[in-house]
Protein backbone atom coordinates (compact mmCIF):
# COMPACT_ATOMS: atom_id res chain seq x y z
CA UNK A 1 0.00 0.00 0.00
CA UNK A 2 2.83 2.43 0.83
CA UNK A 3 4.32 1.80 -2.63
CA UNK A 4 1.00 2.65 -4.26
CA UNK A 5 0.67 5.86 -2.22
CA UNK A 6 4.22 6.79 -3.28
CA UNK A 7 3.39 6.23 -6.95
CA UNK A 8 0.24 8.29 -6.58
CA UNK A 9 2.39 11.05 -5.11
CA UNK A 10 4.70 10.93 -8.13
CA UNK A 11 1.73 11.10 -10.48
CA UNK A 12 0.39 14.11 -8.60
CA UNK A 13 3.80 15.81 -8.72
CA UNK A 14 4.07 15.41 -12.49
CA UNK A 15 0.49 16.50 -13.15
CA UNK A 16 0.49 19.51 -10.84
CA UNK A 17 1.49 22.10 -13.45
CA UNK A 18 -1.13 20.79 -15.86
CA UNK A 19 -3.85 20.92 -13.19
CA UNK A 20 -2.96 24.36 -11.90
CA UNK A 21 -2.55 25.97 -15.32
CA UNK A 22 -5.77 24.83 -16.97
CA UNK A 23 -7.99 27.90 -16.82
CA UNK A 24 -10.99 29.63 -18.30
CA UNK A 25 -9.98 32.56 -20.51
CA UNK A 26 -13.29 34.43 -20.60
CA UNK A 27 -11.77 37.74 -19.58
CA UNK A 28 -9.17 37.49 -22.36
CA UNK A 29 -11.88 38.25 -24.90
CA UNK A 30 -12.02 41.85 -26.10
CA UNK A 31 -15.52 42.45 -24.82
CA UNK A 32 -17.42 45.07 -26.84
CA UNK A 33 -20.93 44.70 -25.51
CA UNK A 34 -23.44 46.39 -27.78
CA UNK A 35 -26.67 48.10 -26.74
CA UNK A 36 -25.54 48.61 -23.16
CA UNK A 37 -26.33 52.29 -23.06
CA UNK A 38 -27.45 52.67 -19.47
CA UNK A 39 -26.32 51.48 -16.06
CA UNK A 40 -29.33 50.22 -14.11
CA UNK A 41 -28.73 49.80 -10.40
CA UNK A 42 -30.51 46.88 -8.77
CA UNK A 43 -33.61 47.81 -6.84
CA UNK A 44 -33.45 45.55 -3.78
CA UNK A 45 -37.22 45.64 -3.39
CA UNK A 46 -37.66 44.08 -6.84
CA UNK A 47 -35.31 41.14 -6.42
CA UNK A 48 -37.16 37.93 -7.19
CA UNK A 49 -40.20 39.84 -8.48
CA UNK A 50 -41.01 39.67 -12.17
CA UNK A 51 -43.30 41.61 -14.48
CA UNK A 52 -44.80 38.62 -16.21
CA UNK A 53 -46.02 35.15 -15.32
CA UNK A 54 -45.19 33.80 -18.78
CA UNK A 55 -41.81 32.39 -17.85
CA UNK A 56 -40.72 29.27 -19.70
CA UNK A 57 -37.53 27.14 -19.61
CA UNK A 58 -34.73 28.95 -21.40
CA UNK A 59 -34.03 27.89 -24.98
CA UNK A 60 -30.48 28.27 -26.26
CA UNK A 61 -29.78 27.87 -29.97
CA UNK A 62 -26.45 27.41 -31.76
CA UNK A 63 -25.30 28.69 -35.12
CA UNK A 64 -22.99 25.85 -36.09
CA UNK A 65 -21.74 27.57 -39.25
CA UNK A 66 -18.94 29.03 -37.11
CA UNK A 67 -17.87 25.65 -35.65
CA UNK A 68 -15.40 24.87 -38.42
CA UNK A 69 -13.57 21.54 -38.13
CA UNK A 70 -9.81 21.87 -37.64
CA UNK A 71 -7.87 19.92 -40.26
CA UNK A 72 -6.54 17.40 -37.73
CA UNK A 73 -9.89 16.74 -36.07
CA UNK A 74 -12.00 13.68 -36.83
CA UNK A 75 -15.49 14.27 -38.23
CA UNK A 76 -16.82 12.07 -35.42
CA UNK A 77 -15.17 14.36 -32.86
CA UNK A 78 -16.84 17.40 -34.37
CA UNK A 79 -20.21 15.64 -34.21
CA UNK A 80 -19.54 14.71 -30.59
CA UNK A 81 -18.75 18.33 -29.66
CA UNK A 82 -22.04 19.44 -31.22
CA UNK A 83 -23.90 16.77 -29.27
CA UNK A 84 -22.29 17.84 -25.97
CA UNK A 85 -23.18 21.50 -26.66
CA UNK A 86 -26.80 20.46 -27.20
CA UNK A 87 -26.90 18.34 -24.06
CA UNK A 88 -25.39 21.14 -21.99
CA UNK A 89 -28.05 23.67 -22.99
CA UNK A 90 -30.69 21.21 -21.82
CA UNK A 91 -29.21 21.46 -18.31
CA UNK A 92 -29.85 25.21 -18.27
CA UNK A 93 -33.46 24.62 -19.25
CA UNK A 94 -33.88 22.52 -16.11
CA UNK A 95 -32.97 25.30 -13.69
CA UNK A 96 -33.50 28.59 -15.58
CA UNK A 97 -36.73 30.13 -16.83
CA UNK A 98 -37.03 33.29 -18.88
CA UNK A 99 -39.64 35.72 -20.20
CA UNK A 100 -39.36 34.99 -23.91
CA UNK A 101 -38.97 37.80 -26.44
CA UNK A 102 -38.48 37.17 -30.14
CA UNK A 103 -34.97 37.89 -31.38
CA UNK A 104 -34.39 39.49 -34.76
CA UNK A 105 -30.70 39.59 -35.57
CA UNK A 106 -31.19 40.80 -39.12
CA UNK A 107 -30.66 44.37 -37.90
CA UNK A 108 -27.50 43.44 -35.99
CA UNK A 109 -25.23 42.48 -38.89
CA UNK A 110 -22.59 45.09 -38.06
CA UNK A 111 -22.78 44.19 -34.37
CA UNK A 112 -22.21 40.51 -35.14
CA UNK A 113 -19.12 41.51 -37.06
CA UNK A 114 -17.73 44.12 -34.67
CA UNK A 115 -18.99 43.10 -31.23
CA UNK A 116 -18.89 39.34 -31.70
CA UNK A 117 -15.80 39.23 -33.91
CA UNK A 118 -17.49 37.04 -36.54
CA UNK A 119 -16.53 36.68 -40.17
CA UNK A 120 -19.40 34.36 -41.12
CA UNK A 121 -22.94 33.75 -39.90
CA UNK A 122 -25.94 31.70 -40.93
CA UNK A 123 -27.63 32.87 -44.11
CA UNK A 124 -31.26 32.65 -43.02
CA UNK A 125 -32.29 33.38 -39.45
CA UNK A 126 -36.04 33.91 -39.84
CA UNK A 127 -37.38 30.91 -37.90
CA UNK A 128 -34.20 29.95 -36.07
CA UNK A 129 -34.07 33.18 -34.06
CA UNK A 130 -37.67 33.64 -33.15
CA UNK A 131 -37.89 30.39 -31.20
CA UNK A 132 -34.76 30.90 -29.05
CA UNK A 133 -33.86 33.10 -26.09
CA UNK A 134 -30.13 33.15 -26.72
CA UNK A 135 -28.02 32.52 -29.81
CA UNK A 136 -24.49 31.21 -29.34
CA UNK A 137 -21.75 31.03 -31.96
CA UNK A 138 -19.33 28.19 -31.01
CA UNK A 139 -15.82 28.14 -32.47
CA UNK A 140 -12.56 26.25 -32.11
CA UNK A 141 -9.36 28.07 -31.23
CA UNK A 142 -5.79 26.99 -30.58
CA UNK A 143 -5.10 28.34 -27.08
CA UNK A 144 -2.08 26.19 -26.36
CA UNK A 145 -1.91 24.16 -23.13
CA UNK A 146 -3.16 26.71 -20.59
CA UNK A 147 -6.60 28.01 -21.60
CA UNK A 148 -9.43 25.49 -21.87
CA UNK A 149 -12.11 27.72 -23.37
CA UNK A 150 -13.43 31.27 -23.35
CA UNK A 151 -16.90 32.74 -23.70
CA UNK A 152 -18.61 36.09 -23.57
CA UNK A 153 -21.89 37.82 -24.33
CA UNK A 154 -21.56 40.29 -27.19
CA UNK A 155 -25.05 41.70 -27.73
CA UNK A 156 -27.45 42.67 -24.94
CA UNK A 157 -31.05 43.57 -25.68
CA UNK A 158 -31.66 47.18 -24.62
CA UNK A 159 -35.27 46.49 -23.64
CA UNK A 160 -34.93 43.29 -21.61
CA UNK A 161 -31.33 44.02 -20.46
CA UNK A 162 -30.34 40.41 -21.04
CA UNK A 163 -27.75 38.82 -23.33
CA UNK A 164 -29.20 37.58 -26.60
CA UNK A 165 -25.99 36.72 -28.46
CA UNK A 166 -22.79 35.14 -27.20
CA UNK A 167 -19.66 33.37 -28.40
CA UNK A 168 -17.75 30.34 -27.15
CA UNK A 169 -14.20 29.50 -28.14
CA UNK A 170 -13.18 25.89 -27.39
CA UNK A 171 -9.55 24.81 -27.29
CA UNK A 172 -9.16 22.46 -30.25
CA UNK A 173 -6.30 20.68 -28.46
CA UNK A 174 -8.61 19.26 -25.78
CA UNK A 175 -8.80 15.48 -25.77
CA UNK A 176 -12.43 14.77 -26.61
CA UNK A 177 -12.06 10.99 -26.62
CA UNK A 178 -10.55 9.87 -23.29
CA UNK A 179 -12.66 8.33 -20.53
CA UNK A 180 -15.31 10.65 -19.06
CA UNK A 181 -14.55 13.36 -21.65
CA UNK A 182 -18.27 13.95 -22.15
CA UNK A 183 -18.82 14.79 -18.48
CA UNK A 184 -15.70 16.95 -18.44
CA UNK A 185 -16.80 18.87 -21.55
CA UNK A 186 -20.32 19.39 -20.22
CA UNK A 187 -18.92 20.86 -17.02
CA UNK A 188 -16.65 23.11 -19.07
CA UNK A 189 -19.44 24.26 -21.37
CA UNK A 190 -21.87 24.81 -18.47
CA UNK A 191 -19.22 27.14 -17.04
CA UNK A 192 -18.67 28.98 -20.33
CA UNK A 193 -22.36 29.47 -21.16
CA UNK A 194 -22.85 30.87 -17.65
CA UNK A 195 -20.32 33.56 -18.61
CA UNK A 196 -22.62 34.50 -21.48
CA UNK A 197 -25.81 34.50 -19.42
CA UNK A 198 -24.71 36.36 -16.29
CA UNK A 199 -21.21 35.71 -14.92
CA UNK A 200 -19.22 38.48 -16.57
CA UNK A 201 -17.68 41.66 -15.09
CA UNK A 202 -19.39 43.88 -17.66
CA UNK A 203 -22.81 42.42 -16.84
CA UNK A 204 -22.14 42.80 -13.11
CA UNK A 205 -21.32 46.47 -13.62
CA UNK A 206 -24.23 46.97 -16.01
CA UNK A 207 -26.74 45.58 -13.50
CA UNK A 208 -25.09 47.12 -10.42
CA UNK A 209 -24.35 43.72 -8.84
CA UNK A 210 -20.70 44.29 -7.95
CA UNK A 211 -18.34 46.80 -6.41
CA UNK A 212 -14.62 47.47 -6.48
CA UNK A 213 -12.50 47.91 -3.36
CA UNK A 214 -9.01 48.80 -4.45
CA UNK A 215 -8.12 46.22 -7.09
CA UNK A 216 -10.57 43.62 -5.80
CA UNK A 217 -14.11 42.93 -7.01
CA UNK A 218 -17.05 41.76 -4.89
CA UNK A 219 -20.63 40.68 -5.56
CA UNK A 220 -23.05 42.65 -3.38
CA UNK A 221 -26.46 41.62 -4.78
CA UNK A 222 -28.94 40.69 -2.01
CA UNK A 223 -29.98 37.12 -2.90
CA UNK A 224 -26.34 36.06 -3.29
CA UNK A 225 -25.50 37.52 0.11
CA UNK A 226 -28.55 35.82 1.66
CA UNK A 227 -27.53 32.41 0.28
CA UNK A 228 -23.88 32.97 1.24
CA UNK A 229 -24.87 33.83 4.83
CA UNK A 230 -26.88 30.61 5.00
CA UNK A 231 -24.15 28.47 3.48
CA UNK A 232 -21.17 29.73 5.46
CA UNK A 233 -23.11 30.44 8.66
CA UNK A 234 -21.87 34.03 8.80
CA UNK A 235 -24.57 36.64 9.39
CA UNK A 236 -22.08 39.50 8.97
CA UNK A 237 -21.38 38.90 5.29
CA UNK A 238 -22.08 41.93 3.11
CA UNK A 239 -20.09 40.93 0.02
CA UNK A 240 -18.60 37.86 -1.62
CA UNK A 241 -15.19 38.05 -3.28
CA UNK A 242 -14.51 37.47 -6.94
CA UNK A 243 -11.16 36.09 -8.11
CA UNK A 244 -8.29 38.51 -7.41
CA UNK A 245 -5.41 36.39 -8.79
CA UNK A 246 -4.73 34.25 -11.80
CA UNK A 247 -4.11 36.84 -14.49
CA UNK A 248 -6.30 38.75 -16.89
CA UNK A 249 -8.38 35.76 -17.92
CA UNK A 250 -9.58 35.05 -14.36
CA UNK A 251 -9.67 38.22 -12.26
CA UNK A 252 -13.14 39.63 -11.56
CA UNK A 253 -14.93 37.06 -13.71
CA UNK A 254 -14.98 34.03 -11.39
CA UNK A 255 -15.59 33.28 -7.74
CA UNK A 256 -12.58 33.53 -5.44
CA UNK A 257 -11.45 29.92 -5.02
CA UNK A 258 -10.24 30.46 -1.46
CA UNK A 259 -13.90 30.65 -0.38
CA UNK A 260 -15.82 29.01 -3.24
CA UNK A 261 -13.58 26.07 -4.23
CA UNK A 262 -15.84 23.46 -5.78
CA UNK A 263 -18.39 25.80 -7.32
CA UNK A 264 -18.44 25.39 -11.09
CA UNK A 265 -17.72 29.10 -11.61
CA UNK A 266 -14.19 29.19 -10.20
CA UNK A 267 -11.44 29.98 -12.70
CA UNK A 268 -9.65 26.63 -13.00
CA UNK A 269 -10.65 23.06 -13.76
CA UNK A 270 -10.71 21.78 -10.20
CA UNK A 271 -12.12 18.24 -10.48
CA UNK A 272 -14.76 18.45 -7.72
CA UNK A 273 -17.23 21.00 -9.04
CA UNK A 274 -20.95 21.38 -8.48
CA UNK A 275 -23.63 24.03 -8.73
CA UNK A 276 -24.04 26.07 -5.57
CA UNK A 277 -27.20 27.86 -4.45
CA UNK A 278 -25.00 30.96 -4.29
CA UNK A 279 -24.37 30.91 -8.05
CA UNK A 280 -28.03 30.16 -8.74
CA UNK A 281 -28.89 33.22 -6.64
CA UNK A 282 -26.69 35.30 -8.95
CA UNK A 283 -29.01 34.43 -11.85
CA UNK A 284 -32.02 35.40 -9.74
CA UNK A 285 -30.49 38.68 -8.56
CA UNK A 286 -30.12 39.83 -12.14
CA UNK A 287 -33.90 40.04 -12.48
CA UNK A 288 -33.53 38.32 -15.85
CA UNK A 289 -34.16 34.71 -14.86
CA UNK A 290 -36.35 32.64 -12.59
CA UNK A 291 -34.42 29.88 -10.87
CA UNK A 292 -35.13 26.34 -9.74
CA UNK A 293 -32.68 25.55 -6.94
CA UNK A 294 -31.76 22.07 -8.18
CA UNK A 295 -28.20 22.12 -6.87
CA UNK A 296 -28.61 18.96 -4.77
CA UNK A 297 -26.70 20.56 -1.90
CA UNK A 298 -23.39 19.13 -3.17
CA UNK A 299 -21.44 22.34 -2.67
CA UNK A 300 -19.95 21.86 0.82
CA UNK A 301 -16.78 23.96 0.82
CA UNK A 302 -16.81 26.24 3.87
CA UNK A 303 -20.31 25.14 4.87
CA UNK A 304 -21.24 26.27 8.40
CA UNK A 305 -17.68 27.36 9.14
CA UNK A 306 -18.80 30.83 10.26
CA UNK A 307 -17.18 34.21 9.77
CA UNK A 308 -13.78 32.85 10.82
CA UNK A 309 -13.64 31.14 7.44
CA UNK A 310 -13.24 34.63 5.95
CA UNK A 311 -11.34 36.30 8.75
CA UNK A 312 -8.64 33.69 9.45
CA UNK A 313 -5.96 32.15 7.31
CA UNK A 314 -6.38 28.58 6.08
CA UNK A 315 -3.21 27.55 7.92
CA UNK A 316 -2.12 28.96 11.30
CA UNK A 317 1.04 27.86 13.08
CA UNK A 318 1.48 25.41 10.20
CA UNK A 319 -1.78 23.61 11.06
CA UNK A 320 -5.03 23.59 9.09
CA UNK A 321 -7.77 25.21 11.15
CA UNK A 322 -10.67 24.08 8.92
CA UNK A 323 -11.14 20.58 7.51
CA UNK A 324 -11.40 22.03 3.99
CA UNK A 325 -7.63 22.47 4.24
CA UNK A 326 -4.76 20.20 5.25
CA UNK A 327 -1.14 20.33 6.37
CA UNK A 328 0.41 16.90 5.64
CA UNK A 329 1.49 16.30 2.06
CA UNK A 330 -0.26 13.40 0.30
CA UNK A 331 -2.36 12.42 3.34
CA UNK A 332 -5.59 10.81 2.05
CA UNK A 333 -8.54 13.19 1.91
CA UNK A 334 -11.96 13.34 0.36
CA UNK A 335 -13.08 16.27 -1.74
CA UNK A 336 -15.42 18.64 0.07
CA UNK A 337 -18.51 17.16 -1.61
CA UNK A 338 -17.20 13.67 -0.73
CA UNK A 339 -17.59 12.60 -4.34
CA UNK A 340 -13.88 12.24 -5.22
CA UNK A 341 -11.00 10.33 -3.63
CA UNK A 342 -8.17 12.80 -3.14
CA UNK A 343 -5.09 13.60 -1.12
CA UNK A 344 -3.59 16.69 0.51
CA UNK A 345 -1.88 18.84 -2.08
CA UNK A 346 1.27 20.51 -0.75
CA UNK A 347 4.11 21.51 -3.06
CA UNK A 348 7.57 23.02 -2.82
CA UNK A 349 7.53 25.69 -5.51
CA UNK A 350 10.73 26.90 -7.13
CA UNK A 351 10.02 30.46 -6.00
CA UNK A 352 9.12 32.26 -2.81
CA UNK A 353 5.37 32.61 -2.34
CA UNK A 354 3.79 36.06 -1.89
CA UNK A 355 4.15 37.11 1.73
CA UNK A 356 0.40 37.03 2.45
CA UNK A 357 0.25 33.40 1.25
CA UNK A 358 3.18 32.07 3.26
CA UNK A 359 1.70 29.62 5.76
CA UNK A 360 4.81 27.58 6.55
CA UNK A 361 8.35 28.30 7.76
CA UNK A 362 9.49 27.24 4.29
CA UNK A 363 8.43 30.27 2.24
CA UNK A 364 8.37 28.16 -0.96
CA UNK A 365 5.87 25.66 0.45
CA UNK A 366 2.22 26.03 -0.39
CA UNK A 367 -0.91 24.47 -1.79
CA UNK A 368 -3.32 25.04 -4.67
CA UNK A 369 -2.47 28.33 -6.40
CA UNK A 370 -6.06 29.42 -7.27
CA UNK A 371 -7.06 28.96 -3.58
CA UNK A 372 -4.43 31.49 -2.45
CA UNK A 373 -1.88 28.68 -2.10
CA UNK A 374 -3.96 26.97 0.60
CA UNK A 375 -3.37 23.20 0.73
CA UNK A 376 -6.57 21.39 -0.22
CA UNK A 377 -7.82 17.99 -1.35
CA UNK A 378 -6.80 17.39 -4.95
CA UNK A 379 -7.74 14.45 -7.16
CA UNK A 380 -4.95 12.10 -8.17
CA UNK A 381 -5.39 12.07 -11.93
CA UNK A 382 -4.02 10.14 -14.88
CA UNK A 383 -3.88 11.00 -18.59
CA UNK A 384 -6.42 8.34 -19.61
CA UNK A 385 -9.39 9.54 -17.58
CA UNK A 386 -10.70 12.97 -16.64
CA UNK A 387 -12.24 11.68 -13.39
CA UNK A 388 -10.49 8.43 -12.42
CA UNK A 389 -11.23 8.85 -8.71
CA UNK A 390 -14.87 9.91 -8.84
CA UNK A 391 -17.04 7.70 -6.66
CA UNK A 392 -19.85 7.54 -9.19
CA UNK A 393 -18.06 6.90 -12.49
CA UNK A 394 -14.35 6.52 -11.68
CA UNK A 395 -12.24 3.37 -11.47
CA UNK A 396 -11.06 1.33 -8.50
CA UNK A 397 -7.41 0.40 -8.06
CA UNK A 398 -7.96 -1.23 -4.67
CA UNK A 399 -8.08 -4.98 -4.14
CA UNK A 400 -11.50 -6.59 -3.64
CA UNK A 401 -10.94 -7.09 0.09
CA UNK A 402 -11.14 -3.33 0.65
CA UNK A 403 -14.84 -3.48 -0.23
CA UNK A 404 -14.74 -0.42 -2.46
CA UNK A 405 -17.82 0.23 -4.60
CA UNK A 406 -17.96 2.75 -7.46
CA UNK A 407 -21.57 3.60 -8.25
CA UNK A 408 -24.45 6.03 -8.27
CA UNK A 409 -24.90 5.92 -4.46
CA UNK A 410 -21.22 5.91 -3.50
CA UNK A 411 -19.32 8.58 -1.57
CA UNK A 412 -15.76 9.04 -0.35
CA UNK A 413 -14.57 8.02 3.13
CA UNK A 414 -11.24 7.86 4.93
CA UNK A 415 -10.88 4.27 6.12
CA UNK A 416 -8.29 1.73 7.27
CA UNK A 417 -10.77 -1.15 7.40
CA UNK A 418 -9.52 -4.51 6.14
CA UNK A 419 -10.59 -8.06 6.99
CA UNK A 420 -8.81 -9.43 10.07
CA UNK A 421 -7.12 -12.10 7.95
CA UNK A 422 -5.74 -9.61 5.41
CA UNK A 423 -1.95 -9.38 5.18
CA UNK A 424 -2.07 -5.90 3.69
CA UNK A 425 -1.01 -2.80 5.58
CA UNK A 426 -4.16 -1.10 6.80
CA UNK A 427 -2.93 2.48 6.51
CA UNK A 428 -5.81 4.95 5.96
CA UNK A 429 -6.89 5.42 2.36
CA UNK A 430 -9.52 7.50 0.61
CA UNK A 431 -12.09 5.00 -0.63
CA UNK A 432 -15.57 4.93 -2.17
CA UNK A 433 -18.31 3.08 -0.29
CA UNK A 434 -21.95 2.68 -1.20
CA UNK A 435 -24.25 4.41 1.29
CA UNK A 436 -27.86 4.68 2.33
CA UNK A 437 -29.31 7.61 4.26
CA UNK A 438 -31.54 6.77 7.23
CA UNK A 439 -33.63 9.94 7.15
CA UNK A 440 -35.64 8.95 10.23
CA UNK A 441 -32.69 8.43 12.58
CA UNK A 442 -30.27 10.72 10.69
CA UNK A 443 -27.70 7.94 10.27
CA UNK A 444 -25.46 7.08 7.32
CA UNK A 445 -25.44 3.36 6.52
CA UNK A 446 -22.14 2.43 4.89
CA UNK A 447 -21.96 -0.82 2.91
CA UNK A 448 -18.59 -2.59 3.01
CA UNK A 449 -18.93 -5.82 1.07
CA UNK A 450 -21.67 -7.78 2.87
CA UNK A 451 -21.15 -5.78 6.08
CA UNK A 452 -22.76 -2.58 7.29
CA UNK A 453 -21.42 0.29 9.39
CA UNK A 454 -23.94 2.62 11.04
CA UNK A 455 -22.48 6.12 11.16
CA UNK A 456 -24.15 8.30 13.81
CA UNK A 457 -25.49 11.73 12.88
CA UNK A 458 -22.53 13.53 14.49
CA UNK A 459 -19.94 11.33 12.77
CA UNK A 460 -16.78 9.98 14.41
CA UNK A 461 -14.55 6.92 14.18
CA UNK A 462 -16.27 3.52 13.91
CA UNK A 463 -15.00 -0.07 13.90
CA UNK A 464 -16.48 -3.17 12.31
CA UNK A 465 -16.59 -6.75 13.58
CA UNK A 466 -14.26 -9.01 11.64
CA UNK A 467 -12.19 -6.08 10.40
CA UNK A 468 -9.07 -4.38 11.63
CA UNK A 469 -8.78 -0.61 11.49
CA UNK A 470 -11.61 1.92 11.51
CA UNK A 471 -13.66 4.23 9.31
CA UNK A 472 -13.96 7.99 9.83
CA UNK A 473 -17.66 8.76 9.63
CA UNK A 474 -18.71 12.20 8.44
CA UNK A 475 -21.64 14.05 9.93
CA UNK A 476 -25.02 13.10 8.51
CA UNK A 477 -25.44 16.41 6.68
CA UNK A 478 -22.04 16.08 5.02
CA UNK A 479 -23.51 13.46 2.72
CA UNK A 480 -27.25 13.24 3.27
CA UNK A 481 -28.22 16.90 2.83
CA UNK A 482 -30.18 16.42 -0.37
CA UNK A 483 -33.61 17.71 -1.37
CA UNK A 484 -36.80 15.74 -0.81
CA UNK A 485 -34.85 12.63 0.28
CA UNK A 486 -33.51 12.23 -3.26
CA UNK A 487 -29.84 11.27 -3.25
CA UNK A 488 -27.48 12.61 -5.90
CA UNK A 489 -23.70 12.83 -6.00
CA UNK A 490 -22.84 14.54 -9.29
CA UNK A 491 -23.82 17.88 -10.80
CA UNK A 492 -25.83 16.60 -13.75
CA UNK A 493 -27.21 13.67 -11.79
CA UNK A 494 -28.69 16.19 -9.34
CA UNK A 495 -30.29 18.23 -12.12
CA UNK A 496 -31.74 15.07 -13.62
CA UNK A 497 -33.30 13.57 -10.49
CA UNK A 498 -34.47 16.87 -8.96
CA UNK A 499 -36.05 18.29 -12.10
CA UNK A 500 -37.73 15.15 -13.43
CA UNK A 501 -41.20 16.11 -12.17
CA UNK A 502 -40.98 19.73 -13.32
CA UNK A 503 -39.09 19.60 -16.58
CA UNK A 504 -40.59 18.52 -19.88
CA UNK A 505 -38.49 17.77 -22.93
CA UNK A 506 -38.18 20.84 -25.15
CA UNK A 507 -37.61 21.38 -28.83
CA UNK A 508 -34.52 23.42 -29.62
CA UNK A 509 -33.62 25.19 -32.83
CA UNK A 510 -30.11 25.32 -34.23
CA UNK A 511 -28.75 26.57 -37.53
CA UNK A 512 -26.65 24.33 -39.76
CA UNK A 513 -27.51 25.82 -43.14
CA UNK A 514 -25.58 27.95 -45.60
CA UNK A 515 -23.24 30.65 -44.36
CA UNK A 516 -22.65 34.21 -45.53
CA UNK A 517 -19.34 35.99 -45.04
CA UNK A 518 -19.07 39.41 -43.44
CA UNK A 519 -16.87 42.09 -44.95
CA UNK A 520 -14.19 42.45 -42.30
CA UNK A 521 -12.84 40.42 -39.45
CA UNK A 522 -10.27 40.94 -36.75
CA UNK A 523 -9.28 38.47 -34.05
CA UNK A 524 -11.23 38.75 -30.85
CA UNK A 525 -8.29 37.86 -28.62
CA UNK A 526 -5.41 39.64 -27.03
CA UNK A 527 -2.08 37.92 -27.56
CA UNK A 528 -1.73 34.89 -25.29
CA UNK A 529 1.40 34.09 -23.32
CA UNK A 530 0.43 30.65 -21.98
CA UNK A 531 2.57 28.48 -19.79
CA UNK A 532 4.28 26.10 -22.19
CA UNK A 533 4.88 22.61 -20.80
CA UNK A 534 6.39 19.57 -22.43
CA UNK A 535 3.05 17.80 -22.35
CA UNK A 536 4.09 14.86 -24.51
CA UNK A 537 6.83 14.03 -22.01
CA UNK A 538 4.41 14.40 -19.07
CA UNK A 539 1.85 12.17 -20.74
CA UNK A 540 4.44 9.49 -21.54
CA UNK A 541 5.78 9.43 -17.99
CA UNK A 542 2.25 9.41 -16.56
CA UNK A 543 1.24 6.49 -18.74
CA UNK A 544 4.28 4.51 -17.66
CA UNK A 545 3.63 5.17 -13.98
CA UNK A 546 -0.09 4.50 -14.29
CA UNK A 547 0.50 1.06 -15.76
CA UNK A 548 3.16 0.42 -13.13
CA UNK A 549 0.52 0.98 -10.45
CA UNK A 550 -1.72 -1.60 -12.15
CA UNK A 551 1.20 -4.03 -12.36
CA UNK A 552 1.98 -3.73 -8.65
CA UNK A 553 -1.68 -4.23 -7.78
CA UNK A 554 -1.83 -7.27 -9.99
CA UNK A 555 1.27 -8.75 -8.36
CA UNK A 556 -0.11 -8.07 -4.89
Amino acid sequence: MKIIVLLYSILTFINVKMVICHKCGANKLKIKLKHVNVTSKINKNLIGKFNSNSYTPIKIGFDFTTLEKPTNMKTSTLSNVKLILKETREEFSKFLKINHHDIDLSKYKEDLKNACGLNLIGEDYSNFLIQNDLIIFPMFYDFGPEILAAASPCIIDIETRRPIVGIIYINNKLNFEITNSKIYMKKLLLHEITHILIFHPEIFKYLGMSKMVGNNSYIISPKVIEKAKQHFGCSKLTELALENDGGEGSIGGHWESRYMLGDYMISTDYPDTSISDITLALFEDSGLYKVNYYSGGLFKFGKNKGCDFFNKKCIEKEKAIFDEFCDVKDRPKCSSSRTIKSSCFLYDYDYELPKKYQYFSNSNKGGFIPANYCPVALELSNPNDYFPNHCQFGISLLAEEYGEKIGENSFCFISSLLPDNSKKDNSPVSICYEVECDTKNKNIIVKIGSKRVICPSNGGSQTLDGFKGSIECPKYNDICSFNDNIMCNEMFNCLKVLSKNDFDELSYYDYEGNAIYLDEYSYYFDDFDPFIANESLSVSINLALFFLVYLILFIN
